[in-house]
């Protein structure tokens, strides 16, 4: 499985069409595209271009990994919220005690191009 395939190391080197082949190619069963929903119908089209005798591995590598999967646990929205805000609250921290030394701070601190010092919205909601 590949990492996110919208890093912008990425992004910035290789087109889609280009990244999905040398990833399936090189060996990996699943291409993550994680923040780029739209392009995921794009890479499906580029994916079906692949050497067949590719996505037959891909395929039964993923199948023979699922059958070891156990049944997740039901999701719950009130739990996912309540980590989420935690995991927040750490970033928050973190960030607030770089700023108070004077740490420099990175490229890291923003997420989507938003401000991680500002207030968490609704996870996935519009």
């Amino acid at each position: 499985m590949t990492d996110d395939l919208d890093m912008g190391a990425i992004l910035n080197e290789f087109n889609l069409e280009e990244t999905v082949r040398c990833a399936i190619g090189a060996g990996n069963d699943l291409a993550m595209i994680c923040h780029r929903v739209p392009a995921i119908e794009e890479a499906l089209g580029y994916l079906k271009t692949l050497p067949t005798d590719q996505l037959d591995r891909a395929l039964r590598n993923v199948a023979r990994f699922k059958v070891n999967l156990a049944v997740p646990d039901r999701f719950s929205e009130s739990a996912f919220t309540a980590l989420n805000n935690e995991i927040w609250d750490l970033r928050v921290a973190t960030l607030w005690r770089r700023a108070r030394t004077g740490a420099k701070p990175g490229r890291r601190q923003t997420l989507a191009g938003r401000n991680l010092l500002s207030p968490p919205g609704r996870f996935c909601r519009g």
